[in-house]
């Protein structure tokens, strides 16, 4: 039997360093040496011989005089559970393929994942009523869907850890995965005008209308009048992002200048709009053309749907990096975009000659 040893008082202050920093209760830079002698009660030089093991052993990595260490995890470290907080843009995004994907992978790295109780539509995009939620929800980190620039600039304004999976989270110091669509764009309205299409409708939630247009919508547009297409507010109108509101422009659009072609946003809008025109007699792609992002579900339509397509792999290993690294106390900030593509398949078709 091994004789008992007792740890020295700077052993045991650096264990307890050593554990805070495992468990992610100490990120980012370790506190200054006076601060954590007042606070724990031990001398200066306890701290700073305890700071000199964990330097020693890789948890902290010095970043010159008079600036607070580093904090770091080795890769012998034990790694934190995180809590990760899904902030959908609706509740049925967390059914989405990519969606399921994330979650499982962040689970198989030991994490907790959690469903906000209300999406970014319950909360009606508004900023105040997020942040009543978000302060009575205990996580460490979150992952917010398709938000509009506000949302994302107050959690980067709280200092709040937060990942933008799409959005508009450009020209923001925060980890972000999206979509460059607009070649896609671009290229969905290029082919309609080849089909003869001129009067054309971009049916796009409202962060991609206001306070100004995305990226996106404002080079289909130019790519509209490029073919001498005269746009306005018929091309981007305004609308409510319900069912009701669906239904209503829909009614709006096709009882005076009935558009030949309509480019949304979400699947579920597709359907929808497909569904509500078909009981007024107004089927694609013969008498409308429609496009929208891709789904996995469209693969059982007949016709098959013409869809903004893209690589969904990239995300879920993105964001398990993310959560890697915020684990580990290092500073990820970075920003990536999928290149997505216009594929055409059966609901695109020629013009209906309407005059």
């Amino acid at each position: 039997m091994e004789p008992f040893q007792s740890l020295s008082v700077t052993d045991q202050f650096a264990a307890y360093l050593r554990t805070a920093i495992s468990h992610g209760e100490l990120v980012a830079t370790m506190p200054g040496i006076r601060r954590l002698a007042t606070k724990h009660g031990v001398s200066s030089n306890t701290v700073t011989a305890a700071l000199d093991q964990l330097e020693r052993e890789g948890f902290l990595k010095p970043q010159g005089h008079g600036r607070r260490s580093r904090i770091v995890l080795p890769d012998h470290a034990d790694r934190p559970t995180f809590r990760i907080t899904l902030l959908p843009y609706e509740h049925a995004d967390i059914q989405l393929d990519y969606v399921v994907e994330i979650q499982r992978r962040l689970k198989q790295e030991g994490h907790e994942v959690i469903v906000a109780e209300k999406s970014l539509v319950d909360l009606g995009m508004k900023v105040s009523r997020i942040e009543k939620m978000v302060k009575k929800t205990e996580t460490d980190a979150w992952v917010v869907f398709s938000a509009p620039h506000e949302v994302l600039e107050w959690f980067v304004t709280h200092s709040l850890p937060v990942f933008a999976l799409f959005g508009r989270f450009r020209r923001l110091p925060l980890a972000a995965a999206g979509l460059d669509k607009v070649p896609a764009f671009r290229s969905a309205v290029r082919r309609l005008v080849e089909l003869g299409h001129r009067r054309i409708v971009l049916l796009q939630p409202k962060h991609n209308r206001l306070p100004s247009p995305a990226l996106l919508v404002r080079e289909s547009i130019e790519e509209m009048e490029s073919h001498g297409i005269k746009t306005g507010f018929y091309n981007l109108p305004d609308w409510e992002q319900s069912p009701k509101g669906l239904r209503n422009r829909l009614d709006s659009l096709f009882a005076t200048s009935p558009p030949t072609a309509i480019i949304l946003d979400r699947p579920n809008e597709l359907i929808a709009a497909q569904h509500h025109l078909a009981q007024r007699g107004i089927f694609s792609p013969r008498d409308v053309s429609l496009i929208c992002d891709d789904d996995p579900t469209f693969e059982w339509f007949d016709p098959s749907v013409s869809c903004i397509q893209w690589q969904n792999s990239l995300f879920g290993r993105r964001i398990v990096k993310w959560v890697r690294n915020i684990a580990s106390g290092k500073d990820d900030r970075r920003q990536t975009l999928a290149k997505a593509k216009f594929v055409e398949k059966g609901t695109t078709g020629p013009a209906l000659d309407r005059t």
